[in-house]
Formats: structure tokens, sequence, C-alpha cells
């Protein structure tokens, strides 16, 4: 079948909604009646009045033009119709467009609307908007409804805005990315996408909203994130989701201020109700990095403060010390049983939060008496063996409480797992600074295990399926580095380091307890003064600048990065 425009609307009609004209006919025209009669569009019921998006939908009278296949059923109806272009369609089916799908992004979306996998329907999407905002610099929006073929025009019209107004109120997946410039424009791109097939039918929705005016350094700019904007919403719509905004991280700081992306995934439960997947919300701007994620397994959150560059180590440093995170995360994982979905999405929160920072372009050529901590290269690499080179940072990880024991519904399932790092620099010059840095990790978590395996047991009513352990864990740790320079000689440089770990264990058999016991070794800490082998590193590495000692050389990075391993030590 090929794509036909619905073409019978009467010209004082085509004239109050003007998105689109109907293209003249042509050969492939095919006439039904040489008198057609208008159609006037169906709306769906009014909405409650809370209802933002659902009333939007009903106000916007929106009228759908185009459809993809011309059933048997209306061949009788006084309609025009007039082939746009060539597509293969389902039998007995119609694809439904808002305006003539006669650019890129309507061809991603007409490829995509067949698909039956939330990353496959939104494969694409988010760069070829990108794309037509790039091109021309201003709002559009098109609709594409995939739905049975219906008797007659003006119900294409009704059915078309009833699932416009059902898919943007209960959506499989939406996706929105909104941008501000440094010019104070504004550009506001969303997705709404229903896969599931319905009684009013299938389909996606796009919008661009622009605010002001785009420049073309700004329009290049947003075609620059396509690619970033494309993996990211892959990455969260996936079965297995992650957070990969990589690129998206990268975008143009001179061309934009502030970039926030908001995406919702639901699907279906054991008994076929709605639920969310996942719900991200990701915000950037040249200061801070944040991110909060939402599954049914629990919550994750994470924020990055990018204002201290002078902290910041190598590429080499930070991967190093992202790698020891992402081991202590599996660690807390273990002692506390959280599930593994929701673990991966932490470490691939962590690794995307750390992955690259860009220095404030003020930072070249920074006039005297600028803030120490906005210097970058302030710290030598001794300081820098000492500090774990990543950006200051806020991340938590929440399971879903659940209570998994009918018998004992007190006995709740939970994990809890929080890292942090503050750094704190003062001082009148690089000569004569000092820096404090603090990390610390907390794991608070409950959970059943079976007496017979490692597993959780399969707790029920009855008193056999009652034998299990339910453990309690308590952990927390906490490392300090403090430095100091006096006239560009080191005066302090200590790191101290603590911990504390506790188990708590109820033992129950045939619904009895038989066993009650807390494993608690107390707090255990460790204070190293380092001041005098940083003194020799120092005088170390001014004679290997003189003598080019190989071997010195080696020596010192082996040290440098045995103090880098110790600091990251924790829980």
């Amino acid at each position: 079948m090929s794509v036909v425009g619905l073409s019978s609307l009467s010209p004082t009609l085509a004239t109050a909604w003007s998105p689109t004209v109907a293209p003249a006919p042509s050969a492939a025209t095919r006439l039904v009646a040489t008198q057609p009669a208008p159609v006037t569009p169906q709306k769906p019921a009014a909405p409650s009045s809370n209802n933002n998006i659902a009333s939007a939908a009903v106000q916007g009278n929106q009228r759908f033009l185009h459809i993809t296949q011309m059933p048997g059923s209306l061949e009788a109806s006084p309609a025009t119709y007039e082939a746009l272009l060539d597509m293969q369609t389902r039998g007995g089916r119609m694809q439904v467009w808002e305006q003539a799908p006669d650019n890129a992004l309507a061809e991603v979306m007409g490829r995509n609307a067949s698909g039956s996998t939330q990353q496959g329907r939104l494969a694409g999407l988010g760069s070829a908007l990108l794309g037509q905002v790039a091109s021309t610099g201003a709002s559009y929006r098109q609709t594409v409804v995939d739905m049975a073929a219906v008797a007659s025009p003006d119900r294409v019209q009704g059915k078309a805005a009833d699932a416009l107004w059902s898919f943007k109120s209960r959506p499989s997946g939406s996706v929105e990315l909104s941008i501000e410039t440094r010019s104070g424009a504004r550009v506001r791109l969303s997705i709404h996408d229903q896969r599931e097939p319905s009684a009013s039918g299938a389909g996606m929705s796009v919008e661009i909203v622009v605010e002001g005016e785009l420049s073309v350094q700004e329009r290049e700019a947003l075609r620059a994130l396509a690619s970033g904007f494309d993996k990211a919403v892959q990455g969260l719509s996936g079965d297995d989701p992650k957070l990969d905004v990589e690129e998206l991280l990268q975008f143009d700081s001179k061309a934009f201020t502030r970039l926030e992306l908001q995406t919702e995934m639901y699907g279906k439960d054991r008994d076929g109700n709605r639920v969310l997947t996942l719900g991200a919300q990701i915000q950037v701007d040249g200061d801070r990095r944040a991110v909060q994620l939402r599954s049914r397994d629990g919550m994750v959150k994470m924020a990055t403060d990018l204002r201290q560059p002078a902290q910041w180590g190598t590429d080499a440093q930070r991967a190093s010390a992202v790698e020891h995170y992402l081991g202590r995360i599996d660690k807390a994982a273990e002692r506390g049983q959280a599930k593994q979905p929701l673990v991966d999405l932490f470490k691939s929160s962590f690794a995307a939060m750390h992955s690259r920072y860009d220095a404030p372009h003020t930072g070249v050529g920074l006039k005297p008496g600028t803030a120490l901590h906005t210097q970058p290269g302030t710290f030598g690499e001794e300081d820098q063996g000492l500090l774990t080179g990543l950006a200051d940072f806020d991340a938590s990880i929440t399971a879903t409480t659940r209570a998994t024991n009918p018998r004992r519904t007190q006995e709740l399932d939970t994990f809890h797992y929080t890292l942090n790092q503050s750094t704190h620099i003062t001082g009148s010059s690089s000569r004569n600074r000092a820096v404090s840095q603090t990390q610390t990790a907390q794991l608070v978590a409950s959970y059943h295990q079976s007496l017979l395996v490692s597993s959780a047991p399969r707790l029920d009513t009855t008193s056999a399926s009652q034998n299990y352990l339910y453990n309690k864990v308590d952990d927390s740790s906490s490392t300090e580095v403090h430095l100091a320079y006096d006239d560009g000689e080191a005066i302090r440089a200590t790191v101290t380091q603590a911990t504390s770990r506790a188990l708590h264990t109820l033992r129950v058999e045939n619904n009895q307890v038989t066993g009650d016991s807390t494993t608690a070794p107390g707090p255990q800490s460790r204070h190293t003064d380092l001041l005098p082998l940083l003194k020799q590193l120092q005088l170390q590495r001014q004679q290997d600048a003189q003598e080019a000692d190989d071997t010195a050389r080696r020596e010192r990075q082996e040290t440098l990065q045995t103090w880098h391993t110790q600091v990251l030590q924790g829980l």
C-alpha cells in the first residue's frame, strides 16, 4: 500500500489549522468524490482539571491529515486521497500523521512506529529531533498513530485525537531534553511513545519548543549533541538499563549553560498492571552534575561538584579511583545482599558522573587573587598521590523495602549504601596552601538467608518454610587526608582511617528463634604521618629533574601509587 494523505478539509478549516497544507493532486491521486465534505474532528471526553497533559492534548485540537493505507470501507466516502510516498503497511491498519511526513524526523518516526521494544522505538529519535531544530531553529511537532482501519474520515480524526490524548497521559516511554543557551534562549525536546496497542491505537508524538533566537553556533552545538543524546536514551530504555551519558556531558559550555534530561519507561508487572520500570532525571551545569534514577528495585542518587578543578587528578588517576570505588560498591552489595540490577545501575552512574571533567574556560591565565581551589595545577604529584583525584560527590543507593516474611512482617529486607567525598582548600597561593579531603561510606542493610544455601529462602505462612537467618548489617568507614605547605615547604601530611563493622544474626528454625548473635570487632583506626616521606620524595624529584635517574623516578611513582591505593581503601 502507499502512504496517502487525507485532504478532505474545507478551505475554511484548512486555514484555521495550518501546520501543513495537503499537497496538490498528482498522478497518484485517487479521486473518490468531487465534492468532499469537511471533516469534523472528535475530541475525547474532557479530563479533570488537574490533568494538565490531557487538557493540553484536548485544547490543542489536533487534526490528523495523513494515513498510510486506504481501507476498502472508505472507497465510497466523500474524500480525496493523494499518495505522498511509498511505504509498506500491515493490512487492515492505518498510520495517521498530524502533519505531512516530509522530513528526516518523520522518516525515523515512521520506521520506529512498528517497533515492539521501547529501545527500538526510541532509536535515533533524539538525534533526529536535534537535527530538526539545528536545521530550522524553530518549534515543531509531529505525531504518528498506528490504529485499526475505520469506516469514515471523521472517525480517523476522532480516533487519532483519542490516541494522542491516551499516550501523552499514559505513555510506555517519555523523554524530555531541556537546554538553556548562553544567549538566553531555551530549547525543549520531548518524545511521548506508546508501544502497547489499545482501543485508540499506539503511536508516538514529538515536539520541539524554542523560546528565543538561536544563533548559528548554538544550532551547531545542538547538532553536536545528537550522538550523546541517543546513547543516553538507548542506555536508559534497554532491558538492562544503564547510565551512558559520557558524550552528553561533553556539551559545548561556550554555547550552553544548563542541560536537563528526564525519561520515564513503563512496563507490566506479573499481574499485567502498568508500572514504572525506570525513571531518570539528569541535571548538568557548569558547577554541578546530578542524577536520580528510580526503578522497582529502588533508587540511585548522585551529585558531583565541579567547582574545584584544583583537586582533579590525571585521567589515569581518576580511572584508577573509579575502579577502586566500583570494587567497594561490589563488596558492599555482597555484604548487604543487594539486587544486582540496582547495583549495576549505581555503578554505571558512578562511572558516568566521573567520566570526564572540563575545567572552566576562565581557568586559563587566571589573575593573581583568584581563589586557589579554582586553579588547575595547584597541587604537585606528591599531593595528588594523597588525594583521590576525583571531584567531590555524594552518592547513594537505596533498595525498595520489602516485607518478604508473612509470618514476621517486622523483618524487613533493606539496603542503603552511601558514599561521600568533600574537599576543603585554603591558602593565599600555591606555595602557601592547605587541603583536607574526607571520604565516608556507610552501609545499613537487612536480609533473609536460607539455612542451607546463600540465597534468600522461600517464605510463606507455613512453619515448614520458617527456616532461615535474618541478618542486619551496620558498617561505616572514613578516610581523612590533611596537607599543608608554608612557603613551598611541606609542613603537614597525614592520613587517618577508621572502620566500624557489625553483623547481627537471628536464627529461626521451624518458626522458632534458636539463635541470636552479634559480630562486632569494634571500631578500628589507623593514623599515618607521611610528612618525612613527602619531604624525601620532593627532594628526590628535584634531584631526578637534574640527573634524569629513571630508576629513582620509577620508584617514586610506585610510592605515589601505593599512597593513592591506601587513601582509596575503605568500606
